[in-house]
């Protein structure tokens, strides 16, 4: 007996909390809306597989969805909870496509970093990493390795000093070419920064013949970035001098001597998606960067392009960090500090842990969407707690313990929060589904990037009905606790 009885506690439960929640008799006037909305969202939909992508399709297709779902609650709910549903599916659903975007932009500098810094990478204490080329190998020896590309990293300044080919000279045109522009330098081997498999989609203009180094007659190639080539007015076959102040050079000696400086021939142009990169950023061989940087020929580091298994944002990094650790092992005796380090550019990246603070502020933010919404439901189970009353009282005189009316009313109310969760990301799925055919142009010299990305994340999904239903329980915990505790006969009494 006690076995069975939990199935039909749960059973009595159940059916008294759907008893509670859905309509009598169904609306025939929503109904109807509903067939016409969902008439409109079937044109929309094969407007928008025959590949029309206007705006007025794309938002009657939202507005259509929207409808339906309106059409749907009222038909089936009870017309008290529409409204605390209907407001819980919106707040979800705002929730939800903010972090989709969020997600878009941040999957979008990741994607960035990685195909221009790859998944990590190995420094060594000190300014002495002359053995960079024998680490690199070592490293790419090991299997969960695809790629090692030593770099040298620093900081000058760039300017033109030779008009590119077609240039115009005409006096309307802007000599913005020869304004000298702070730039972010960064010299590779090109033969081992082949090895990586999406460097080759970063030139949008050439390819690794660009990183040419300096020969008897010909001067280095230089890569610029597409924004950076047009604020310079800097064509392909264009010369730059770029210049590293002694103030800012990476010497052992850093504020002696004149600034170094060297002229280069735009070669390439890059592209990396991302509009904050482009605009000051430089490429360039190792062993130019290393002239005019450090004026010796070591190395800043090295970058690592993990195996597939090996590349995911939270594996990276402790995987390069046991790179490390075999690399430090036969000096330890040598030596009471390791000598080299891991790191990943995606962690380092001042843009990418303002984006991540960013999503947890919208989160708290836009979280009180759902606890606003919440109160709808909290006035709508005091109306049905009124309304139903005597219906409590006769199940309490009928043998219904405190426990089970308690868990009724919080089924109800976890069955909303449920219900509101389901529909707003199915809402919120359409509206990312919309912003991602509308392809919204940004201006990059504000936003960093020329259109609004978007991305379907799990845990994006998680989040907003995680919130919905745990805001839910605790609305409706109180009323339930006094339904429990209120005796029968004056529950029939009123």
């Amino acid at each position: 007996m006690a076995g069975a009885r939990g199935p039909l506690v749960g059973g009595f439960v159940s059916l008294v909390a759907q008893r509670l929640i859905r309509r009598e008799r169904a609306s025939p006037g929503w109904a109807r809306v509903g067939v016409v909305a969902g008439v409109a969202l079937a044109a929309a939909g094969v407007a928008l597989a025959a590949g029309l992508r206007g705006p007025v399709i794309v938002a009657g297709f939202w507005l259509a969805s929207l409808v339906v779902l309106i059409a749907a609650l009222a038909v089936r709910l009870r017309a008290m909870l529409v409204v605390a549903v209907l407001g819980l599916a919106l707040g979800v659903a705002s929730l939800f496509v903010v972090l989709g975007v969020a997600s878009g932009i941040e999957g979008l500098l990741v994607s960035s970093l990685a195909r221009l810094n790859g998944h990590a990478m190995v420094s060594k204490y000190g300014l002495d990493f002359f053995e960079y080329d024998a680490i690199a190998s070592e490293l790419e020896a090991d299997a969960r390795v695809r790629a090692a590309s030593p770099f040298v990293f620093g900081v000058g300044a760039i300017v033109v000093v030779g008009d590119s080919p077609g240039s115009s000279d005409s006096p309307d045109s802007p000599d913005l070419g020869h304004d000298p522009v702070i730039v972010t330098i960064k010299g590779v081997d090109p033969d081992r920064l082949s090895g990586f498999s999406t460097a080759q989609d970063l030139f949008s203009v050439g390819g690794f013949e660009a990183l040419r180094p300096a020969g008897p007659r010909t001067s280095p190639g230089i890569v610029l970035g597409t924004r950076l080539a047009r604020r310079l007015d800097a064509r392909p076959g264009a010369r730059v001098r770029v210049v590293v102040p002694a103030e800012i050079r990476q010497d052992r000696d850093a504020t002696a001597g004149q600034p170094r400086h060297g002229e280069f021939e735009v070669l390439g142009l890059l592209d990396t998606g991302f509009a904050e990169f482009d605009a000051s950023f430089v490429l360039m061989h190792i062993s130019a960067a290393q002239a005019i940087v450090f004026g010796e020929s070591r190395a800043s580091g090295i970058e690592l392009e993990l195996e597939p298994g090996a590349a995911g944002l939270g594996a990276a990094l402790p995987v390069t960090r046991e790179l490390v650790e075999q690399l430090n092992r036969p000096r330890t005796a040598q030596r009471l500090q390791p000598l080299y380090r891991a790191a990943s550019w995606a962690e380092r990246s001042a843009t990418l842990s303002s984006i991540r603070q960013t999503k947890a502020l919208l989160v708290l933010i836009l979280s009180l969407i759902v606890v606003v919404a919440s109160g709808s439901l909290l006035g709508a189970l005091l109306v049905l707690v009124r309304r139903e009353r005597r219906h409590i009282g006769v199940l309490a005189a009928l043998g219904a313990t405190p426990r089970q009316l308690f868990w009724v009313f919080e089924s109800v109310g976890l069955g909303i929060g449920a219900l509101g969760s389901i529909l707003g990301l199915a809402l919120g799925t359409v509206s990312l589904g919309a912003l991602s055919l509308l392809e919204f142009e940004l201006d990059p010299d504000i936003y960093m990037i020329d259109h609004l990305p978007v991305a379907f994340v799990f845990v994006d999904l998680l989040i907003p009905s995680a919130i919905a239903v745990a805001v839910c329980a605790v609305v409706t915990g109180p009323i339930a606790r006094r339904v429990s505790k209120t005796r029968p006969i004056a529950l029939v009494r009123g």
